[in-house]
């Protein structure tokens, strides 16, 4: 219960303390748990993009922490997957969720420990989907595909500001998709410092070549990949090619993404919808993009696709049942601003663009967090203030002039859907107290 007088707001103060508690077990030696196998294996081409990819494990993980994580190399975004373990928790099975993206190299990183506590050196594989099946982007690969990116990384773990990254701050991609219908030799890309540098061909499946670059230093960073043209070089058996990205100065850095309610998403009821949100995109606008991703659970639309987000969306709502209770999903959120053609033969992309990384915490699907009052005014003969409290939190507010035991008075039942009440009570006594209890 909460509660407050408008006449003396209460002025608390706390002192925390520490403690830290080393286990002897912490102490011991610690033996490296692996993964024993994947399917699809390693390297493998032509995979169905509906197709689980099953890890299988050497001992009994910890399903808490363990989970995998699978990114697609022409967009260097997240792609959602259905996570389940079996009986003995030593096989982890992903399943698309939507299908992966047709002809496109996809990357996995599992991370992890096992139940007794061995760590699970981070492991990392790829694979490349079959033509037939999912979104491709690209016109269902009849055509081929350039592209290059810059990606600046933060971390947000408080109500605060996001900071950089302290691992790889900066992420420089360039990629190629080659239409179904061709080979190649080699692919590289000339910069516009007229550096050269190989892209990697996936040599079980000739159509794709990547190349990612991370720096932790930005001037280093911006010199090194600055704006203008990469010239794409295809050698081909039969028809070479060069096209040129261009990645325009006119795109600027977007700020780093800041959840705005990053107290409610840690604390999170996963059997309603709970709409997250963050500060606005600095000069965004409907020609930019933001894309939003929950762990393997939840992601946003791609570029292009019905109900994608453009650059002035600072909310979106995570439908109910999409989340599992008691569970810490990694999530992001990013800022894209972008320039895209195409042609009768190829398309291009280059963009801009900051992610900022967070932790979402869903709760058993019963309110967690505490009360709290603010935002208090009078005016016009009204006392006005809000509740924050867990999203869809059912509340009764009561109010007294006394503070007897006796004296309180209902006011309303209420809820919100985004855990911010907003309450107005007309009152004639300009002296009154409130408080605010959760209905079960």
């Amino acid at each position: 219960m909460h509660q407050f007088s408008f006449s003396l707001p209460p002025r608390l103060g706390a002192l925390l303390a520490a403690l830290i508690l080393i286990s002897a077990s912490c102490l011991r030696m610690q033996a490296q748990a692996f993964i024993v196998s994947t399917v699809p294996a390693n390297g493998a081409s032509g995979v169905s993009p509906s197709a689980a990819v099953i890890f299988t494990f050497d001992q009994q993980m910890d399903t808490a922490v363990t989970g995998a994580d699978f990114t697609d190399t022409m967009t260097f975004m997240p792609l959602p997957t259905t996570s389940t373990w079996s009986e003995n928790d030593t096989v982890l099975t992903c399943t698309p969720s939507p299908a992966f993206p047709s002809s496109r190299m996809i990357v996995w990183i599992v991370e992890g420990e096992s139940l007794i506590g061995d760590p699970l050196e981070d492991e990392a594989g790829f694979f490349t989907t079959s033509s037939t099946g999912g979104n491709t982007g690209s016109g269902t690969n009849r055509i081929s595909a350039f592209g290059v990116g810059k990606l600046h990384s933060y971390d947000q773990s408080s109500a605060g500001a996001a900071t950089l990254d302290d691992g790889i701050p900066y992420l420089f991609t360039a990629t190629t998709t080659l239409a179904s219908n061709r080979t190649a030799n080699s692919v590289s890309v000339m910069l516009p410092t007229m550096a050269v540098s190989n892209l990697t061909q996936n040599f079980l499946h000739p159509e794709s070549f990547f190349l990612f670059a991370d720096h932790v230093d930005l001037a280093s960073f911006n010199n090194t990949f600055p704006a203008g043209n990469y010239l794409f070089n295809v050698v081909a058996p039969t028809s070479n090619q060069q096209v040129t990205v261009n990645l325009p100065a006119s795109l600027t850095q977007p700020n780093a993404p800041h959840i705005a309610n990053f107290a409610a998403a840690q604390s999170v009821n996963a059997t309603q919808s709970f709409q997250l949100s963050w500060d606005a995109f600095q000069g965004g606008t409907a020609a930019d993009h933001i894309s939003v991703s929950v762990g393997e659970a939840f992601r946003s639309p791609d570029f292009g696709a019905p109900g994608a987000l453009n650059g002035t969306a600072t909310a979106i709502t995570i439908p109910a049942g999409t989340l599992q209770s008691n569970s810490n999903y990694n999530a992001t959120v990013s800022f894209f601003q972008f320039t895209s053609s195409s042609n009768a033969s190829y398309t291009t992309i280059a963009y801009i663009a900051t992610t900022t990384d967070f932790s979402l915490v869903t709760s058993s699907g019963i309110a967690t967090l505490p009360l709290v009052f603010t935002n208090a005014a009078w005016s016009g003969g009204a006392f006005a203030f809000d509740v924050l409290s867990s999203p869809g939190q059912l509340l009764t507010v009561e109010y007294s002039s006394t503070l007897l035991t006796n004296g309180w008075q209902p006011l309303l039942t209420t809820n919100s859907a985004t855990g911010l009440a907003r309450i107005s009570h007309a009152a004639t006594n300009q002296h009154l107290f409130y408080r605010a209890w959760k209905n079960p």
